[in-house]
């Protein structure tokens, strides 16, 4: 299962006219990550299905804030200006991917780090 969720505002008029902000989440259910395994009648080693072993439920969201007017001196061209945090909240840590049938994790995703960057947009 998965989710996600964005949410953005935007003053359109008063003494915050063209100050936006907002947020996004992204959620993810754990998945299965490997199986234990058995041997059966003819000697060959077969997962155990029913019984998975499963990475964490994962959490994720990023912010952003922005200002946005018209240029009147450069033609009337709208100009937007916006700081985005890329993963600036949820889990930290290694992510199991792959586990062994004996129980220990044999793979791992490392998180994606936060990152900060500022855009520049101009509609003319």
């Amino acid at each position: 299962w998965r989710a996600n969720a964005v949410a953005t505002y935007r003053h359109a008029d008063g003494g915050l006219k063209g100050v936006g902000y907002g947020a996004a989440a992204r959620w993810q259910d754990k998945v299965a990550t490997g199986y234990p395994t058995t041997i059966d009648e003819n000697g060959n080693q077969v997962p155990i299905l029913d019984r998975p072993y499963f990475g964490p439920a994962q959490l994720s969201g990023d912010l952003w804030a922005s200002y946005e007017r018209r240029l009147k001196y450069f033609g009337g061209v709208d100009w937007k200006i916006q700081l985005n945090v890329r993963n600036a909240f949820g889990d930290r840590g290694d992510i199991p991917t792959i586990t062994n049938p004996d129980g220990k994790v044999a793979v791992i995703r490392i998180e994606n780090p936060t990152e900060w960057f500022v855009t520049n947009t101009f509609k003319f």
